[in-house]
């Protein structure tokens, strides 16, 4: 390939030091043949008849030019040497490697200005020195963005109707599942493993637990973040974005919803293989933060003792709730109430069901209370806005689902509860049993600043 029509146009890029960019998606390899391969090709070439010295390549395979930026590795790791001025230029084939999107490609470019780093494109003409010159570049991208939604919003109503009909739209199947025909079924050679990944997190609460338990008993080196995706994949309910009977279910779909909410706490597991039982259970009812647990060793007797605190009070000193509750205080607490918990929520719910929805007014009012402690804590500075926000969402979210149309709810767990001889079957648990009996019924437990049980939010 020839550049000399380039050597003007570009004379003053000679000698400098350049890092060469390629980013190419599966897609485009395989529809157009503008492989890695090609472009690094193009781009030595071009450093080459321009004198170039090539400092480094970075090359992000199988990344869409519409994906976040940050979540290019090669781009970010392009991106510290810029700011660390390692070079002085960036070239590229075509403008389409860099950005289809406006918004983020003015971001970089604030910071390449900030370092004296400008870019080019190996076989398109651009400049950013002149206003027309930019505008050009802002036309160009604002084209290429708006073509890159409509293909999106093209395959997407494809993909929609694949889902509908049961089909696949990727070979990549989890765990317990085969491709056959262009449908996800189960695979009974290894579906138990993804069951008994289910029983144990299910039992321990953890999800590194897990991974070692498969690495263990299976001899599968899974990732942390594996086994988590894993856990959370809804095609074991056999549900695929919004359709709920994608293919057969591996877990029942009542199970799989309550293990994800089981999931948002889950339990580190600990060198000492220390358990604490309300481990992500317990609330601060009064600033709505999470009550942590932490050890005390009397080393006079050789003594641990395990306590509940609010980690706001303890981080901030803001919070009215100073006392620590230990953890055996908390399980007496627990013993002693919660059958009459359990009658008052059955009751409750079923006065809902069958007359005016009273209870749900006072479940909005409460969350509606708990917005404006919120607000009032960020307003004064005591929390930071993401903080504030992440809370909001949440309980914007539990505000929603009280004014939705309630779903039946299956109590039959919870009555069965009641005629069990709860406190002889307790004194057997073992921690680790005792956390997973408790996170079983239970979502959480609020206790205000002299360590009451305010409420009990069960799971079904």
């Amino acid at each position: 390939m020839q550049y000399s029509k380039f050597l003007n146009h570009y004379q003053s890029i000679q000698c400098k030091r350049a890092a060469l960019y390629v980013r190419c998606s599966s897609e485009e390899q395989a529809l157009n043949g503008d492989t890695i391969q090609t472009q690094k090709e193009v781009l030595t070439e071009f450093a080459e008849v321009h004198q170039l010295k090539i400092m480094d390549y970075y090359i992000d395979e199988g990344y869409t030019a519409r994906k976040k930026y940050n979540k290019r590795k090669e781009f970010m790791r392009m991106l510290q040497d810029a700011e660390a001025e390692k070079f002085d230029i960036i070239v590229f084939t075509k403008l389409d490697r860099w950005f289809r999107n406006v918004a983020d490609y003015y971001k970089i470019q604030e910071i390449l200005e900030k370092h004296g780093i400008n870019w080019l494109t190996a076989q398109e003409r651009y400049e950013t020195e002149t206003a027309n010159g930019r505008l050009n570049v802002n036309i160009r991208l604002s084209v290429a963005q708006d073509e890159a939604d409509r293909t999106s919003e093209r395959i997407h109503v494809v993909f929609q109707h694949k889902i509908s009909q049961g089909e696949l739209i990727s070979g990549s199947l989890p765990i317990g599942y085969k491709n056959v025909g262009g449908k996800a079924v189960i695979d009974e050679k290894t579906a138990p493993i993804a069951r008994d990944l289910f029983d144990h997190f299910e039992l321990n609460n953890s999800k590194r637990g897990a991974m070692l338990y498969l690495m263990k008993k299976y001899n599968m080196y899974l990732t942390y973040e594996s086994v988590s995706r894993m856990l959370s994949n809804e095609l074991y309910k056999g549900c695929k974005r919004g359709n709920l009977n994608f293919c057969p279910a591996l877990i029942e779909p009542e199970r799989f919803d309550r293990l994800q909410v089981q999931g948002k706490r889950n339990v580190r597991v600990r060198e000492n293989n220390r358990y604490y039982v309300f481990t992500g259970l317990i609330e601060c009812a009064s600033c709505n933060h999470a009550m942590v647990a932490n050890t005390r060793i009397d080393s006079r007797y050789h003594r641990e003792y395990i306590g509940y605190r609010c980690n706001f009070y303890h981080n901030s000193k803001i919070c009215t709730h100073i006392k620590t509750i230990q953890e055996s205080a908390l399980e007496r607490l627990m013993l002693d109430s919660i059958k009459p918990a359990i009658r008052k929520y059955i009751a409750r719910y079923e006065v809902a069901a069958s007359g005016p929805a009273v209870s749900r007014k006072n479940d909005s009012a409460r969350i509606r209370e708990k917005m404006k402690n919120l607000k009032e804590l960020y307003i004064n500075g005591y929390i930071e806005f993401e903080e504030f926000k992440t809370r909001c969402d949440e309980l914007q979210g539990q505000l929603d689902s009280i004014n939705e149309p309630q779903r039946p709810r299956n109590l039959a767990p919870l009555k069965e509860f009641l005629t069990w001889d709860i406190e002889n079957i307790y004194e057997s648990f073992t921690p680790q049993e005792k956390r997973a009996f408790w996170a079983s019924i239970i979502n959480k437990i609020y206790l205000n600043d002299i360590n009451e049980i305010v409420e009990i939010d069960f799971l079904s």
